[in-house]
């Protein structure tokens, strides 16, 4: 598998996810215009210095933070790395974020959704290939992905439209009602989101669940969790994995020490080894 050099390595792991990277060019602040119901969303671009002779596949992310909060910058580690090792362009897209005051779902699937359709449109230019394009997520993140990922009645996919080729879900929440009960019966992030809470409305949270239309034709997906995370359990990693092989469809799972929203413990080599089962599954694509 391509190994980054150690100038790129070091600046992947030691850096902020903003910061210079050999080898990488980063664009900020990229308009993807309004999406469906107003919201102006943009984008930073990660795209390899050296860019491949034909086009490479590509990379949809979406940034964590509650759904209240975060940035498209958040998401470079695993931009940078695709970019070194694979050649990989990635594009982390802003949606819309909730107060406490306005909660955001569906809207902010529409966005997702939006944002898949500008990578698209502008593949080309990107040098990626439309039709070997990974969707993926970091924590809140994740919730957008997985509704591309399965079978949303929130998206509204067109007949000729190039569906994701693959999924990455990094630490994320997929399973709203599973979580509650994780979190000791407790309103965690989605709850602005949601506008609501479990107890107050339950078949919302089921019904806002990406993991409960997990069937039929589903793309390989790779889950990356972290065993001690106290945010986001592991065992929402491991119920996708168990979805996705119910659906006869290929899935990967790394339940890895340490890893994700800066638990206690976070070490480089682990998350060193993140990131590698990122490119080696994106490397598999082919």
């Amino acid at each position: 598998m391509p190994t980054p050099a150690l100038a790129q390595l070091e600046a992947i792991l030691t850096g902020q996810a903003h910061e210079p990277c050999p080898g990488v060019d980063i664009q900020f602040n990229v308009s993807l215009g309004a999406a469906p119901g107003g919201a102006e969303l943009h984008a930073t671009i990660y795209r390899p210095g050296n860019r491949p002779a034909v086009p490479a596949p590509g990379f949809l992310v979406f940034h964590g933070g509650g759904f209240q909060h975060g940035n498209p910058d958040c998401s470079g580690a695993i931009a940078k790395m695709l970019a070194v090792t694979l050649g990989i362009t990635t594009v982390s897209a802003s949606y819309r974020l909730a107060t406490d005051e306005k909660s955001t779902f569906p809207g902010l699937i529409d966005d997702a959704l939006h944002g898949y359709r500008w990578l698209q449109a502008h593949s080309a230019e990107l040098n990626i290939n439309p039709a070997r394009v990974a969707v993926g997520g970091e924590s809140a993140g994740v919730f957008l992905a997985c509704h591309l990922a399965v079978n949303s009645p929130f998206v509204a996919w067109s007949a000729d439209e190039i569906r994701p080729a693959a999924f990455i879900f990094q630490w994320g929440p997929i399973d709203l009602v599973a979580r509650w009960f994780d979190r000791g019966e407790s309103p965690g992030a989605e709850r602005p989101m949601l506008g609501t809470h479990y107890d107050e409305n339950p078949a919302l949270y089921h019904r806002a669940s990406p993991l409960t239309y997990a069937y039929g034709a589903l793309r390989p997906a790779l889950f990356i969790y972290g065993r001690q995370d106290m945010v986001v359990h592991a065992r929402q990693g491991r119920l996708g994995h168990a979805a996705w092989q119910a659906a006869a469809a290929h899935s990967e799972l790394h339940i890895i020490n340490n890893i994700g929203h800066g638990v206690e413990g976070d070490n480089r080599s682990e998350h060193h080894q993140q990131l590698r089962a990122a490119v080696d599954f994106m490397a598999a694509m082919g």
